[in-house]
């Protein structure tokens, strides 16, 4: 019961806070695209983050959210749990489908991208798992998790043109 209660509980914030959808082209600091609840970035990188991320979405439409927690719900894969958080919150514009969620269980060790229908045709699941593999993994192994995303999002930037 303690379970259910929860993941509830989780859902609600998650979907409250990770994006929230306006019809204004300016975002604010409120509706963070980085969701940094493991603390993984410091205040100033969270903001390169946020702006890289506001930047591109104005350009493209395509909507990206990096989101950290401590760790995964028990019996819960990564993907699953990235699939779950982005639909929550609805990340990718409803009628085009192209959302992309960066997902990093820092105690876990676990880390998915979850990507829209639409998406997944430009970054499939094989492309997502090679940015992880070759380009976050190694930064982080140093600590440098900012960089790791940074370098990340730069990636997918480019092959999501």
């Amino acid at each position: 019961m303690k379970k259910v209660i929860s993941i509830s509980i989780l859902f609600v914030l998650v979907f409250i806070s990770c994006k929230t959808k306006t019809n204004d082209a300016v975002k604010t600091h409120n509706q963070s695209v980085v969701q940094d609840l493991a603390s993984m970035f410091s205040p100033n990188e969270k903001d390169s983050l946020t702006s890289k991320i506001i930047d591109y979405e104005a350009s493209s439409s395509n909507e990206i959210c990096v989101y950290t927690l401590d760790s995964l719900p028990q019996n819960t894969t990564a993907i699953y749990y990235a699939t779950q958080i982005a639909n929550t919150l609805g990340v990718g514009k409803k009628d085009k489908n192209n959302g992309l969620l960066i997902l990093i269980s820092k105690y876990d060790r676990e880390l998915a991208i979850s990507t829209g229908y639409a998406t997944e045709k430009v970054l499939t699941d094989y492309k997502c798992k090679v940015i992880i593999d070759s380009i976050i993994v190694p930064k982080f192994k140093n600590d440098e998790f900012y960089n790791g995303i940074n370098n990340a999002l730069d990636e997918i930037i480019l092959q999501w043109q």
